[in-house]
This record gives structure tokens, C-alpha cells and sequence, in this order.
């Protein structure tokens, strides 16, 4: 990466800064709720991102994946269903196939904990605020969050009437509709808001089979609603209720690399570095449902506050895997039907944000059931050795997870300008896991069958010691000690009744964390830095049996890992119509500890692969680039004489080079990249409306979003592509009354 180029841009901005404040404006406070309260962002001692809604909205961003373009050190990992996304921070996160392990990442959505990423938002259209918090988090906020936690916080309801819309229209027929109203249902009682979108697109990978359909659409659609009851002058009740229903084919990924004579060099389908299509005579597809209903009671007992948040989520997720860039496939195609049930209980007293020590205390329930059917099916035809459409395997799995905590976190304030916090939360968590896996004579099973019925049970603490000091009116520094922890999962894929690994330990990060919050030149510049190390005792993966046909997965402890790195971010108003924002994050997340970790495909003796596993000890993490960074300049034109100004945006983002496999094949590394998204057009004066035309990968960077291999049927590597990997146009118009 050119490290360089960034810090020459920065000291630029620094040095012209005292020079133009003169005629700047200040920039706008930042709230936050990562501490259970509403805070400054610069008072937090922890090291947090965080995009607004209106950003997301100017920037014409409107799902999750889009935020690794904005905040570095945060990636998103797209799975064959929505029920295998994965969220990573600091390089961390939860790469799965087991839909019975909780993620490293957490997220939590209006203050309630998703137990898996497809039942948080899938659309960013009606969203307030994202905040981005990274390092271990589950001393506040629900249960494990071991690497951190995405923070999303949606729009409430009005006392005032407000009604909008947005729309926008881009390459690929790419479709973003969205609309709200909010307002008093009854004056000064009862307010409501409704919120509603759809967000369409066409294909992006081109199938060649003749009549063949294309692969990697958005069809989805959903909506929000709230009521706010207010009681009292010291109580009120708010009721949730969001429906999100998405359909798609996905993900099928373009082939990069194959094996000369294999069975996908023979199909003669597109191939190369740069391929963006493929050869199926079948198709991939996806559907996901979800509704989740919230209750937040809030009473005020003096200063106090005394908080229960109730909440249920029901999701259906289904994936049907059937293309893999075969007209006549030797690939295992699957069915898989997810059933997720969700319970969550919080009570929680808030002291006032005045006293000398001031403090959030709580007690949390969590209850989640998974009922998952799976089925593979078996066309040998491709190999010539059966008839295709041969059942090979059944996988039908239950897992229960219950879990009960207590948790607080108290702050001293020693004196005006220091203070000391310890948070802590322990944990009791309960798993049952049935699962019943059958195979079929005449076939290929990958897991001999059998049936299981066990339970475990785990209790924990985990904890962080912060210290915090004002060096200067708008500047602090803080240090922090965290050991975080994730409980115990189980191996739901088809090996889990013979592994003899059904349970998988608990996940146990340590952190350590220095940072620096600061405002300068009279709140015209904010520069947040933070420096961390951290470590991971009995990481959770799933690993693939090496050459093993069909694919033998299981879930194990990879270990110990460890990640380090930097975190840098500047905001600045240079003048009264030109701000620019810049972030920055080094990242090196290692296997620190993994001696007896599984080979990659074909991997030979001389490449370290002994009696079937290999030595990855200080290797790279998957799906973990070391650099990137994000660079963003706006400037406003007034025109004269009119109630609009025009404006310009220009964006940089960077990432560089990233191993996308657990086992760190050196076929399956993605090439560095940068893209630049230029924004124009005018905006009212008074924020009533925002025309504007984009056009994001300005230069047609071509990139990949992740690869894979399948290499028994030598398919070396195959990428999955965003929206993104080539130039795109659009236009969107936003109203506000």
C-alpha cells in the first residue's frame, strides 16, 4: 500500500487547517449509545466508527455489506444464503458453516441482539446511525461479541410530522425505493412512524448456457413500524415490529483458475482473472423471511432510569446450491431449510451521567432454538459414473442455546479529568444438540451416518478495566484491558455424530487497547487514533478434510490467534462549504498457535503438508487485509440568488492484498485494489430535497469480493464479485417535508 501518499494527504490537511478554520463551521457532535447511554462519541474510551444515516443515504450505500467500503478493518463475507453472511473486525470473525456456532461478530439492532447476521437488517434505508465497535463488546451488549460489534441504531418516531422518500436508479437496472411518515397519533400520547423499501437488481453474473438463468440478483423488500405510547411524564412504552422478506440467486461464483484435463476444464466454460461469467444449465436460490417484534419499556425513578427491552425473532431461511459452472456437474447440489427461533429479556437501571461514580447494571436472558434440514445430491453424470439427482446425504439437526447473565459497568470519576471504569458481565449458558445424518448406498456420502443427542453447559466472566485522562479541553487518552469471551457451539454439519468433536470449546479473547480522542482548532478538526493487541484462545472455525470428495467440513478449536494494528480517523471542516474525512487501519491477524491445522487441496509435502495437516502458525487470517483506508472530500458551491447549492463529492477506498482461505491456499488470494466514487448535483438549502448523479468505481477497477475452490473436480479458484467490480452510473432523488 502506498502509506505514504495517505500521510502526505494528512499532513496537507493539518497544515492548511489553521489557515482556513477562519472561515470554517464547526463539525456536528456525534452520539453514541455503545456504553447503554447517550454519549459524545469523544468521551467513549472505546474505539468506534460510525456512519450516519444520512451518509449511507448520500452515498447511496443501503446494506451491510456496503460499510467495508467506508469503514476500514471491517469486512463482510457473503455466504451461499443469507444464513451464512459473516461480519469481521480487527480481522476476526466467525467463518462457519456450522449454523449452530454464534458469531465473534455480534449484531445488535434498536438494543436487540441478532443471534445470526440474516436476522439483523438487510437494508439500510430507515437507519439512524451505524456505530462500528470494535474489540471485545459483550460486557454490555447481549451475549459473546468477542471481535466486536456493528451498533444499528433506526429512526424513532416525531413528535412533529415528517414524512419522505428516496428513490434511485443504477447500472444493471439497480432499483432502491424507499419511504417514511412519522407523527403524532394521538397528540402528546401516542406517536407512530412506518417505514417501507424495496431494493431490486438485475443479474450480475452472465450464464452463456443457452436459456440458462443468470446468477447474483437483489430482490427484497420490508418495512418498519413503531409506536411510542407515552404514559406518564416518567414512563413510556415503544412496540417494533420489522418484516423483511428477500429472494435471490446466489452466490455463484465466476471460475478464475482451473485444472487442465479436469472435469471443469473439460465443460469449456469461461475461465481467467478477470471472468465475470459462467456455464450452468441450473440455478442457485435463495429465500429469507423474518419478523421480529420488539417491546422497550422505559421508567424514570428520580435520576434513574430502569430499562426492559422484550423481544422475538422468527426467521425462515432457504438455499437451494444448485449451479456450480457446470452444464454437466460432478458437484454436490444442496437444499437446506433454516428455521430460527429468538428470545431475548433485558432489565437494566442507569444511574444519572452526573455523580461521581455513575454506572449501567442489568440482567439479560437469551433463548435460541435452529432447526435446519439439509440435503445433498449427487450428479456423478459429469464423471460418468451414475445418473444424476442421487440423494447422498439427509443432515437434520436441532440445537437449543440458553443462556443467563448479569452484567454492569461502573465509572469513577476521580477527578475533573480522570476516570476509571471496570465493566463485567457472567454468563450461564446451556446447548442441547439432536442431529440424525443419513447416506445412501450407490453414493458418495461425505460423513458415514448417525444419529446424536447431548447437551453441555458452560459458565464465564469476562470483563474490561479502562482508564481515561484529559490532557486538553477536547482531547483524551484511555487504555483498557478486556477478556472477552463466546460460548460453546456444535457441530451441526453432517460430520457432527462421528467428528467426536460435537461441542467446541469457548472462544477466549484478551485486548489491550490505547487510544487518543481529540478536537482541535475549535472543533474544526477531530482526530481519533487507537493501537491494540489481541489474542484468541480456542478460535471457532470450520475446516475442510483436504482432497476429500464430496467435501468433508467440521467444526473445530483452530488454535490460538492473534491480531494487532492501528486505527486512524480524521474529520475536518476546512471551510464552510469543504470538509474531508479520512480513516485508516493496519491489521496483521495471525494463526498464532495452530500446529495440526488441516492442508489446502493438492497441497504436497515440500508446501508443509505432513500425514494430512500442516503447521500454520504465524500465517494470515482469512478474508484480512492489512491495509486499508478511505478518503472523502465534499465542497458546496452556493448559487446565487437560489434556494439550492450544488455539490461535489469524490471517494477513495483502498484494500489490499487478502487470503480468503482458512487454510491459506495460495490460489485463493485476492489482489489489492482502490476504487474512486464521484458524487454530484445540488441540494436544498434547507435539507428538503438532494438530486444527484453518482458514478461508483469511477477508473473500472476490476476486483473480487472473495474466491473459493472446489478442487476435485479441479475448479482451483472460482470469485465472487460485488456489485461494484466494474464502473456503475445512477441518479437519486431524496425528499424531505
Amino acid at each position: 500500500m502506498n502509506t505514504s501518499r495517505f500521510a502526505r494527504h494528512l499532513g496537507a490537511l493539518l497544515l492548511i487547517l489553521p489557515v482556513a478554520n477562519a472561515q470554517a463551521q464547526q463539525l456536528e457532535e456525534v452520539v453514541v449509545t455503545a456504553q447503554k447511554r447517550s454519549e459524545s462519541l469523544q468521551d467513549v474510551a472505546i474505539s468506534i466508527a460510525v456512519v450516519s444515516g444520512a451518509e449511507l443515504a448520500d452515498l447511496n450505500k443501503t446494506q451491510i455489506a456496503d460499510l467495508s467500503r467506508l469503514v476500514p478493518g471491517f469486512t463482510f463475507s457473503e455466504g451461499t444464503s443469507d444464513a451464512g453472511r459473516n461480519i469481521l473486525i480487527r480481522g476476526i470473525g466467525t467463518n462457519s458453516f456450522s449454523r449452530s456456532v454464534d458469531l465473534s461478530v455480534g449484531t445488535v439492532v434498536d438494543n436487540v441482539a441478532s443471534g445470526s447476521l440474516s436476522g439483523s437488517v438487510l437494508d439500510f434505508s430507515d437507519v439512524q446511525r451505524v456505530e462500528v465497535l470494535r474489540g471485545p463488546q459483550g460486557m454490555l451488549f447481549g451475549k459473546n461479541s468477542s471481535a466486536g460489534l456493528l451498533n444499528i441504531t433506526t429512526y424513532n418516531p416525531t413528535p412533529e410530522l415528517t414524512a419522505g422518500f428516496r428513490t434511485s436508479y443504477g447500472s444493471n437496472d439497480l432499483v432502491n425505493l424507499y419511504g417514511y411518515a412519522s407523527g403524532p397519533i394521538v397528540e402528546d400520547t401516542l406517536l407512530g412512524r412506518i417505514s417501507m423499501y424495496s431494493n431490486t437488481m438485475d443479474p450480475i453474473i452472465d450464464n452463456q448456457y443457452p436459456g440458462g438463468d443468470d446468477f447474483n440478483d437483489r430482490d427484497e423488500w420490508g418495512g418498519r413500524g413503531k409506536l411510542r405510547w407515552l404514559i406518564t411524564d416518567d414512563f413510556d412504552a415503544q412496540f417494533n415490529y420489522t418484516h423483511i422478506e428477500r429472494k435471490h440467486t446466489c452466490c455463484v461464483a465466476a471460475l478464475r483458475q482451473v485444472t487442465p484435463g479436469s472435469v471443469a476444464d473439460r465443460e469449456g466454460g469461461p475461465v481467467g482473472p478477470k471472468n465475470d461469467k459462467v456455464l450452468d444449465n441450473d440455478t442457485s436460490k435463495g429465500e429469507t423471511k423474518v419478523d421480529i417484534y420488539s417491546m422497550e419499556l422505559n421508567y424514570s425513578l428520580g435520576d434513574y432510569l430502569l430499562t426492559s427491552i422484550s423481544a422475538y425473532t422468527n426467521e425462515n431461511v432457504y438455499g437451494a446450491a444448485r449451479a456450480d459452472d457446470y452444464v454437466r456437474t460432478a458437484l454436490p447440489l444442496n437444499d437446506s431449510f433454516e428455521k430460527y427461533e429468538q428470545y431475548t429479556q433485558e432489565l437494566r437501571l442507569t444511574s444519572p451521567a452526573d455523580g461521581t461514580i455513575t454506572y449501567v447494571a442489568g440482567l439479560y436472558y437469551f433463548y435460541k432454538k435452529v432447526d435446519r434440514e439439509f440435503y445433498r445430491y449427487i450428479d456423478l453424470y459429469g464423471l460418468d459414473l451414475a445418473a444424476s439427482g442421487a440423494l447422498s446425504v439427509t443432515n437434520l439437526s436441532k440445537t437449543d442455546n440458553e443462556s443467563f447473565a448479569g452484567f454492569g459497568q461502573a465509572t469513577w470519576n476521580i477527578t475533573d479529568r480522570s476516570r476509571l471504569s471496570l465493566g463485567g458481565r457472567y454468563n450461564f449458558d446451556q446447548l442441547g444438540h439432536k442431529q440424525t445424518v443419513g447416506s445412501f448406498p450407490g453414493t458418495l456420502p461425505e460423513a458415514p451416518p448417525g444419529s446424536i443427542d447431548q447437551n453441555d453447559h458452560d459458565q464465564a466472566g469476562s470483563w474490561r478495566l479502562m482508564i481515561e485522562h484529559d490532557i486538553a479541553e477536547d482531547a483524551m487518552v484511555y487504555a483498557s484491558y478486556a477478556k472477552g469471551y463466546k460460548g460453546p457451539g456444535s457441530n451441526s454439519l453432517p460430520s457432527g455424530p462421528t467428528s467426536g468433536e460435537v461441542f467446541v470449546d469457548p472462544e477466549i479473547p484478551t485486548s489491550y487497547e490505547l487510544g487518543v480522542k481529540s478536537q482541535w482548532f475549535e472543533n474544526r478538526l477531530r482526530v481519533n487514533a487507537a493501537a491494540y493487541y489481541s489474542t484468541f484462545k480456542d478460535f471457532q472455525a470450520s475446516a475442510q478434510v483436504a482432497g476429500a470428495f464430496p467435501p468433508i467440513f467440521f467444526l473445530t478449536n483452530a488454535g490460538e490467534l492473534e491480531t494487532q494494528g492501528v486505527e486512524l480517523e480524521v474529520n475536518a471542516q476546512l471551510t464552510e462549504n469543504f470538509a474531508v474525512q479520512g480513516s485508516l487501519a493496519y491489521t496483521d491477524a495471525t494463526f498464532s498457535d495452530w500446529p495440526d491445522a488441516p492442508c489446502y487441496a493438492r497441497q504436497t509435502e515440500a508446501q508443509g503438508c505432513i500425514n494430512g495437516t500442516q503447521d500454520l502458525s504465524g500465517a494470515r487470517m482469512p478474508n484480512s487485509p492489512k491495509w486499508s483506508t478511505y478518503l472523502a472530500g465534499t465542497y458546496y458551491l452556493p448559487i446565487p440568488s437560489m434556494p439550492f447549492d450544488a455539490f461535489a463529492s469524490l471517494n477513495v477506498f483502498y484494500r489490499d492484498e487478502v487470503q480468503f482461505d482458512t487454510a491459506n491456499n495460495p490460489l485463493l488470494v485476492g489482489d489489492p485494489y482502490n476504487t474512486f466514487d464521484l458524487y454530484t448535483g445540488i441540494a436544498a438549502q434547507d435539507g428538503s430535497y438532494r438530486v444527484q448523479f453518482y458514478v461508483q468505481n469511477l477508473f473500472d477497477q476490476f476486483y473480487v469480493a472473495s474466491i473459493g475452490g472446489q478442487e476435485v473436480v479441479g475448479a482451483e479458484a472460482a470469485q465472487i464479485l460485488d456489485y461494484t467490480y466494474k464502473r456503475r452510473f445512477g441518479v437519486s432523488i431524496q425528499m424531505d417535508w
